[in-house]
């Protein structure tokens, strides 16, 4: 089997590829082989996204790209300011009522998530001045993915939302495109992104997650002793990997500021969820399964 990535090789999500390699392939004796293929050489995530769904690779290393692409009233818990902690997020996906998006992903994406949800860390933004309030991003040009319900929260929050591809961020920012940027630790500092911005404000907005996504045909067709050890080595790897990356978290924040970031630290968090309350509700009223009630108490 192939599992591949658009992140590229250290990325946490590409390490739990090989980890799950070397893991899957020592416990069934070498009759499950597997191929890491990162860097996005089949393609960016939503590309991989339909590759593994039309079986043109067997698994893919990704965000929460899949439920955007084939269950987008349950990818919820990938948008700001909805889900507070890690905790809540692998509670709300663990829940009996959130099995309805995992049967929505195999229905209409032909793949089924592995093992638990990665931490990835926590999204937080950058700008050339500190953001301590949803007063410090009004009318501030911020960038963010391509994500509808992205750009409808932050508006909420009072921010000018500007869509740029990832690739195009650095130079985004230091061209004056956009004033500020947000993302987690590994983002800024992969991307160097503390030469074109000097503060970093812990505004905590969402937890990133990402995981391995495999085939359902792929699956099915495996006998059950196999499925039960991808079920199991998985399970043990994404658990690893989560934690991994929670230690790294800090080193990251520190390196950005040895580096010559300032952190900001004193964020009103309360704040901006409460700016942002207004456009998450009505996104669940509009658009996603559920309602925020029901959710945060899964």
């Amino acid at each position: 089997m192939t599992i591949a990535s658009a992140f590229e090789p250290g990325h946490i999500l590409v390490e739990t590829a090989n980890s799950f390699k070397e893991s899957i392939e020592s416990e069934s004796d070498g009759d499950i082989s597997v191929d890491v293929s990162a860097g996005g050489s089949y393609g960016n995530e939503t590309e991989l996204g339909e590759l593994v769904s039309q079986g043109g690779v067997e698994a893919h290393a990704a965000g929460t790209a899949p439920y955007n692409q084939f269950a987008p009233r349950y990818a919820f818990f990938g948008s700001p300011f909805v889900v507070p902690s890690y905790d809540q997020l692998l509670s709300i996906l663990d829940s009996d009522e959130m099995q309805e998006g995992i049967d929505t992903l195999v229905e209409n994406g032909n793949q089924r998530p592995l093992g638990q949800q990665i931490y990835r860390g926590a999204r937080n933004t950058t700008s050339n001045s500190p953001i301590r309030t949803p007063e410090d991003v009004s009318d501030i040009n911020l960038r963010l993915p391509e994500l509808d319900p992205w750009v409808t929260i932050w508006e909420g929050v009072g921010a000018s939302p500007t869509p740029v591809s990832l690739s195009e961020l650095y130079s985004a920012l230091e061209q004056g495109v956009v004033d500020a940027s947000e993302g987690g630790a590994e983002q800024i500092s992969s991307f160097n992104l503390y030469e074109v911005q000097s503060h970093l404000s812990l505004t905590s907005h969402l937890i990133s997650s990402g995981n391995l996504y495999i085939n359902d045909n792929f699956y099915q067709g495996l006998d059950q002793t196999h499925r039960d050890m991808i079920d199991e080595v998985s399970q043990e790897v994404t658990q690893a990997s989560a934690e991994t990356s929670q230690e790294r978290e800090q080193e990251l924040i520190n390196s950005l500021s040895d580096n010559g970031m300032t952190i900001v630290e004193d964020v009103d968090v309360a704040a901006f969820q409460d700016a942002a309350a207004p456009a998450v509700e009505r996104m669940f009223e509009e658009n996603w399964a559920f309602d925020w009630e029901t959710v945060l108490n899964m």
